[in-house]
């Protein structure tokens, strides 16, 4: 069986880094399957990275600027490589890949389209109402969908998708950092790993650090993340006088490094989460994670066993009050931080995901023997 995975863009995010981790494990160990990497972009930070790791990822496309245009040429060049290749399913993650392929899906025969789903469409933007819109009606056309958050499910099923259509597979991590400290650090230190954008919640947040630091002036907090708003969080960051205690240190491939010197993980994000590989990543070196409790969040944090989850999106003072709480109760820091670290190694597994993945895989493929499971060797 042939597997493309198919990117919109070759920006490196939580889907790019956690699927293509999951390609890898899958490949050395299930040779039934053979995945391919791919993306409608050009060459960019997600192929940079993937190479470094000993994949091997075909840029279709044509990169203009940061992210690359999705033009008619890049398609038309992967619907080659499938018809050459003789690819059996393409795995599209990002919905404008997934509608051009599903509208030019007639050039190839006998081919499964699947749609990765790496977020909560439930949300009133632009890109979730649309997205809604269209697979109320394209789900017909669609032979499978794979979420990576349960939430994610139940809103595809509302919107008519067949059950037997769907399958959740949670992200998944490759190895285990060695075993967390106590959480102790002083000062301690906050970190958030999310792009620089709206959605994220960044600007609630400056508000709710306002609220800590003069709580906890030792505080430090420190930003990971791509810019997508030319500097607006910046700028904020300076107008409250809060440069002291903020550190943006920009994208970075490996926030390993960033993690083990933290006391506390916050993503502020207000919509549109999945499997936030971030939070998964946070909780494998100890770190307790504080945020709101929307979308597929609750499935990876209890509130008050791995952190907190803020009920309410939007209630800074409620934020700021778990951050504060965390930071100066140094038992309850690493309690927290203890039952972080248990459940990612429980519940975050690479083996995991590969295995839900291949379960979508051997549905479709009816005709061949089942796969032999991925078993981490």
């Amino acid at each position: 069986m042939k597997v493309l995975i198919l990117f919109t863009s070759s920006e490196l995010g939580g889907a790019e880094r956690s699927l293509t981790k999951m390609a890898r494990a899958a490949t050395q160990s299930t040779p039934e399957v053979k995945y391919f990497l791919g993306t409608l972009d050009g060459e960019g930070p997600w192929c940079e990275w993937s190479t470094g790791i000993g994949m091997s990822p075909l840029p279709f496309g044509r990169r203009e600027g940061r992210h690359g245009r999705i033009g008619l040429l890049a398609v038309l060049s992967a619907i080659r490589f499938v018809r050459e290749r003789n690819i059996d399913i393409i795995y599209t993650i990002g919905f404008r890949s997934s509608v051009l392929l599903r509208v030019f899906r007639w050039f190839m025969p006998g081919v499964k389209i699947v749609q990765g789903v790496r977020w909560n469409p439930n949300s009133t933007s632009r890109l979730d109402v649309w997205f809604r819109r269209i697979e109320s009606c394209a789900h017909r056309i669609t032979d499978a969908y794979i979420t990576n958050s349960a939430a994610a499910y139940n809103t595809l099923l509302k919107l008519g998708v067949p059950r037997d259509k769907l399958t959740t597979a949670y992200n998944g991590l490759d190895a285990m950092p060695s075993a967390a400290d106590s959480r102790i650090q002083t000062p301690p230190v906050v970190i958030t790993i999310a792009n620089l954008n709206y959605r994220k919640g960044y600007e609630l947040y400056l508000h709710a650090i306002s609220k800590v630091v003069t709580e906890v002036p030792s505080a430090q907090f420190i930003f990971l993340g791509r810019d997508d708003i030319k500097g607006v969080i910046q700028g904020k960051i300076s107008s409250m006088n809060l440069d002291g205690w903020i550190t943006y240190a920009g994208f970075q491939q490996d926030v390993s490094s960033y993690l083990r010197s933290s006391s506390l993980m916050v993503l502020p994000s207000l919509y549109c989460e999945g499997c936030p590989t971030s939070v998964m990543e946070a909780m494998s070196h100890g770190v307790p994670v504080v945020a709101y409790a929307i979308d597929g969040i609750p499935e990876l944090v209890e509130s008050g066993k791995e952190g907190f989850l803020i009920d309410q999106v939007g209630d800074i003072d409620a934020l700021a009050d778990a951050i504060v709480n965390i930071l100066r109760d140094p038992e309850l820091r690493s309690e927290l931080s203890v039952a972080a670290r248990s459940k990612a190694e429980t519940s975050f597994s690479i083996v995991t995901c590969c295995k839900s993945h291949e379960v979508c895989w051997n549905k479709l493929i009816s005709q061949i023997e089942p796969l032999a499971a991925y078993d981490g060797k």
